[in-house]
């Protein structure tokens, strides 16, 4: 779809003029547009934003375009609001995230509780021969001791049919998930097990999130983060978010 959009990067001064009520009919016509000049593209939802003239339209699960009221013009980048510096496109994009991570069940990942209470979620989709990925593992029980949890999804990077994929599936069918995981990320090829699995599911759902490679985090903000961040790092940037939540 990115090569049909006018990527654009918008740093716009916002109004704050307020908008109606969106009428369905409006809807009806831009997801009408949509489906005539970008075949394929799904619409998720469609709200005023905050530039007077412009409609916010969320696609294909992990996007966030802007289209004119008149269904014309299409912009696809960055809305910056240039008063509070805020980045309005990643707050709608962590929401998708966010909503999108709702309606995965839990028991179609592997987890790793901290053993008091809870400060923050994150999850993660994870290759197990991925180095990255092994270098934050290695830091699992401190980030449970800090108080975070992980919620691995799996995510072979070389594919199905690859031996990547293979331990993946290995380590879900494991008696005991999280002990395999640890033990496939220190090197141990995993017992060959195979079993109805989520990981082609997860695969699908990693790159509806925009998942370019692994590491690959969501936090509970919905923020995402690729690559590895270390325990310390992780923990101060998730505290700064929820202070930020809480202004």
């Amino acid at each position: 779809m990115n090569q049909k959009l006018i990527v654009l990067t918008v740093v716009l001064t916002l109004l704050s003029t307020a908008w109606p009520a969106l009428a369905e009919s409006d809807m009806q016509a831009i997801k009408r547009m949509i489906a005539e000049r970008l075949p394929g593209a799904t619409v998720d939802h469609i709200a005023p934003s905050p530039v007077t003239g412009m409609y916010e339209v969320g696609v294909n699960g992990g996007d966030v375009v802007y289209v004119s009221e008149d269904g014309r013009y299409l912009l696809s980048g960055t809305l910056i609001d240039l008063v509070t510096q805020e980045n309005l496109t990643e707050r709608v994009l962590a929401g998708q995230r966010l909503k999108t991570l709702n309606g995965v069940p839990e028991d179609s990942m592997i987890i790793y509780e901290p053993e008091g209470d809870v400060k923050h979620t994150l999850t993660t989709f994870t290759d197990i021969d991925c180095p990255y990925c092994r270098k934050m593992h290695r830091e699992m029980t401190l980030l449970n001791r800090m108080g975070i949890r992980v919620r691995y999804m799996l995510f072979p990077r070389t594919g199905v049919a690859s031996p990547s994929y293979e331990k993946a599936v290995s380590v879900w069918c494991a008696e005991d998930q999280q002990a395999e995981m640890t033990k496939a990320k220190s090197g141990a090829i995993p017992e060959i097990a195979v079993c109805d699995n989520p990981v082609r599911d997860h695969m699908a759902l990693g790159r509806r999130l925009g998942l370019r490679g692994t590491p690959y985090t969501i936090t509970d903000t919905g923020r995402a983060i690729s690559g590895y961040v270390s325990a310390p790092e992780l923990l101060e940037s998730l505290e700064a978010d929820k202070q930020k939540a809480v202004r």
